[in-house]
């Protein structure tokens, strides 16, 4: 072959991957951002991106000459050994915009990715459609990749992570997805940016009103993780994906087992007193999760979203565990409506690929008033409700102290069949707490009584007594009272 067709097929390749030249990469950085490249180079193995569409462009003569790769990086790579497939929007390209030539690049990649049963991964910049490629009668045709999403939903890991404007589109993708990152400060996430706001509502907002990082991961949960910097977002990518098997159709990933801290005397001793036995003292669920896994490591889904309710990732024995818990810290670990769905969501998930739940239980119950019935709280909690029963991987429920009312079986109780369940000396169970009960049955009496603290009193020793760990095992309704340091 002549030697100026190969120089040619390198010049050609040499200018896509300039991306969108010095100047914009330039600015990139100035905002403290990555080039597309540069997270790819952070995410995968070093030299295992295989990449597809190098040559790609605009299908708009007037956009060809500025749009290398159609402004979208798109292949498969590894990480820790596995393969992914992985598209990256290249902001510095048409700001990271979705051109047609790059969905198609982009539904190239989802579909290899479904048929070879591996983890889909999109770094997302803007994502949003190119308008000037999308107008008119083409918008009819739009959309092809929320029914790919659906069809990869529980079959593959998906994970979007939101590095820029991900307004429109993109943000359907991220709450499709298993794990939706998003960097603090410049990610967004939201239906319409402010500009389509202010043309179609009047209303001047910023993007960070509108979606912004915070919101989307405090407030919202549409967002999975609050990342401090991209890097940080990527290296939660990996970290996300080593608990996670490539498809539906693989048990998960074992890793070396490690030391916990409760296989030590004095790990031991810590458990054994970090939970008070007074039900009204509060302690970190973190400490104690910390105590029980291999390594002391585990990582939390949703930290900052509805923090009275805990879902995490960490290993046994070098195995996948998901953990469900109450946070004793925040509202005495009553659960509300952000936390209802961010339990199911991360149930599903768990169920999804084969990862066994561990409930450590300690809730007084549902938040309960008005406010809370607004938010759709008996709806919810079905939905809820329907995941811990259907959920067929196995379930072990470990109640360390409360288990009070419909919270008890949401969070694994015997009615939804859990594989174990014990509990603790300081278990109690019953269907409110003892002092609504008291007030509930025994108030009129307690009233007229000579002497009503007695009176109390009295009831609520034998409350106590009926509704203890020992009880419920006398009765064969617990498989068992264990010890804090027999847990693990």
């Amino acid at each position: 072959m002549d030697n100026d067709i190969i120089t040619n097929l390198e010049t050609q390749r040499e200018r896509a991957r300039e991306m969108g030249g010095a100047e914009n990469v330039k600015k990139a950085h100035n905002r403290g951002k990555l080039t597309a490249r540069e997270r790819l180079d952070r995410l995968l193995d070093p030299g295992s991106f295989v990449e597809i569409g190098l040559l790609a462009h605009s299908q708009q003569s007037e956009l060809k000459n500025r749009t290398p790769a159609d402004g979208m990086l798109a292949g498969s790579g590894k990480i820790d050994g596995r393969i992914v497939y992985v598209t990256a929007d290249d902001g510095t390209v048409m700001a990271g915009t979705r051109g047609r030539v790059a969905e198609v690049k982009n539904a190239r990649v989802r579909g290899l990715a479904l048929k070879h049963h591996k983890p889909f991964i999109g770094l997302m910049e803007a994502g949003a459609a190119r308008v000037q490629e999308a107008y008119g009668a083409t918008a009819a045709g739009l959309g092809y990749r929320f029914g790919d999403h659906f069809k990869m939903s529980g079959r593959i890991p998906q994970v979007a992570a939101a590095l820029g404007p991900c307004f429109g589109g993109p943000s359907f993708t991220a709450v499709q997805s298993d794990f939706s990152p998003i960097v603090k400060g410049t990610g967004f996430l939201g239906m319409s940016g402010a500009p389509v706001v202010k043309v179609g509502i009047g209303l001047d907002v910023t993007n960070e009103e509108i979606g912004g990082s915070e919101m989307a991961a405090i407030e919202t949960g549409q967002a999975d993780l609050l990342a401090e910097s991209e890097l940080d977002c990527m290296d939660a990518i990996k970290i996300f994906l080593s608990y996670l098997p490539s498809s539906c159709a693989e048990a998960p990933p074992r890793a070396k087992p490690q030391p916990a801290k409760i296989d030590s005397a004095a790990g031991r001793l810590e458990i054994e007193q970090l939970v008070p036995e007074n039900h009204r003292r509060a302690y970190d669920m973190r400490t104690l999760i910390g105590l029980l896994v291999d390594g002391g490591d585990y990582f939390e889904m949703k930290r900052d979203y509805a923090r009275n309710s805990m879902t995490a990732f960490a290993r046994m024995d070098g195995y996948p565990v998901g953990i469900i818990a109450n946070q004793p810290l925040r509202h005495a670990g009553t659960i509300d409506h952000k936390g209802v769905e961010k339990l199911r969501k991360f149930i599903d998930l768990c169920d999804a690929f084969h990862i066994p739940i561990i409930s450590l239980m300690d809730c007084p119950g549902f938040l309960v008033g008005p406010e809370i019935e607004r938010r759709r709280m008996v709806s919810l909690t079905g939905r809820l409700l329907n995941s811990i029963i259907g959920a067929t991987t196995p379930k072990i429920t470990i109640v360390l102290r409360k288990a009070i009312g419909l919270a008890y079986i949401a969070l694994g109780g015997r009615a939804v069949e859990p594989d174990l369940l014990v509990g603790w000396p300081t278990a109690r169970f019953d269907v409110m707490g003892p002092e609504a009960g008291i007030e509930l049955v025994h108030g009129r009496d307690i009233a007229k009584a000579d002497d009503p603290d007695a009176m109390r009193s009295g009831i609520r020793k034998k409350i106590e007594e009926e509704s203890s760990a020992y009880a419920a095992a006398g009765l064969g309704l617990i498989d068992d009272v264990i010890a804090p340091a027999e847990t693990r």
